[in-house]
């Protein structure tokens, strides 16, 4: 389908949707495609001296502004009037405008309502609550939705030379920022910390009860990463699994659900990732405590009826 500004073109379009779904690419190709030469069905052509003036944001007629105060709103006003250098249209190009303070969400409020006839705004939104309603009001809302995130890691590892482990890590420590995971490829650890995950994930299906443990061990001591980390961890576990056991999938976002409970109430972090690694464990080798409560009792106790790693019993 052809996008919305190829038809009646709107003066406001607000893209909103959550983090990673699209909305900043999609609202640059928009004010490309608004400025362009010679569009073909909305969409720029990416050749033309103003597709290449708006990727490198030095087109006349494209107002970035960079801040969200009163001061930048000032700024936007006073230039709003003035005619368009190169074609027929402005555009005015706002990442984030849920940021405006309500000073500045006011002061833009009437420009956004009336604005001279060639000026088009195209805002995005990660968060469209957060934006002033009668703002909001004044916008055609274009709503996004993430694609999954192995799309987006598969296509983040293409574009950067990396494996889809990094990409995937990248993303989900990042918040589905897509601009932050591509710098944060680039920094050494990233790849150290997929590795460890990876590993982490082999001795998860692999391993023994033991080596569960020491895994828990390992994360706690990555602070706040372990939450994103445990998320990884799951996505690793479905991909190493050999075909489609529903009952596996589902013990394993069992308790990655209640490790994010325990997590975000605050509980013994440690012990919330001994439990949520012995479980993945116990899910991956069918052990006995397949789908145990993550309050349950501390690993290595009953659930696993006083035998260590492989089964083995222990040493009294």
């Amino acid at each position: 389908m052809a996008p919305l500004w190829s038809r009646r073109v709107s003066h406001a379009y607000l893209l909103a949707g959550p983090p990673g779904a699209g909305q900043r690419e999609a609202a640059q190709a928009a004010a490309a495609a608004l400025l362009c030469r010679q569009p073909r069905e909305g969409a720029p052509c990416g050749t033309c001296a103003a597709c290449r003036q708006v990727a490198a944001r030095t087109h006349p007629d494209l107002l970035v502004p960079e801040g969200h105060g009163i001061d930048t709103v000032r700024r936007v006003l006073a230039a709003l009037p003035l005619r368009p250098q190169l074609g027929s249209r402005k555009v005015v190009l706002w990442f984030d405008i849920d940021r405006l303070t309500p000073q500045a969400a006011n002061a833009l409020l009437k420009s956004v309502e009336e604005p001279p006839a060639f000026v088009v705004f195209v805002f995005t939104t990660d968060h469209p609550t957060a934006v002033l309603s009668t703002l909001r009001s004044r916008c055609r809302i274009v709503p996004f939705r993430p694609r999954p995130r192995e799309d987006r890691a598969r296509a983040l590892a293409e574009a950067t030379g990396t494996s889809l482990e990094a990409a995937f890590w990248a993303l989900r420590v990042n918040g589905d920022a897509a601009p932050q995971a591509r710098a944060y490829l680039d920094e050494p650890a990233c790849a150290a910390e997929a590795e460890a995950l990876s590993q982490v994930a082999a001795a998860l299906a692999h391993g023994g009860l033991v080596d569960a443990l020491d895994a828990a061990r390992r994360l706690a001591e990555w602070g706040d990463k372990a939450e994103a980390a445990a998320d990884v961890l799951v996505w690793l576990l479905r991909r190493q699994e050999a075909g489609d056991d529903p009952a596996r999938r589902l013990g394993w976002t069992r308790a990655l659900a209640d490790f994010r409970r325990a997590w975000q109430a605050n509980a013994n972090r440690s012990l919330a990732l001994e439990v949520f690694c012995a479980r993945c464990w116990a899910i991956a080798r069918r052990a006995p405590c397949l789908g145990a409560p993550a309050g349950a009792g501390r690993p290595g106790h009953r659930t696993t009826g006083g035998r260590g790693a492989g089964g083995r019993p222990r040493g009294r």
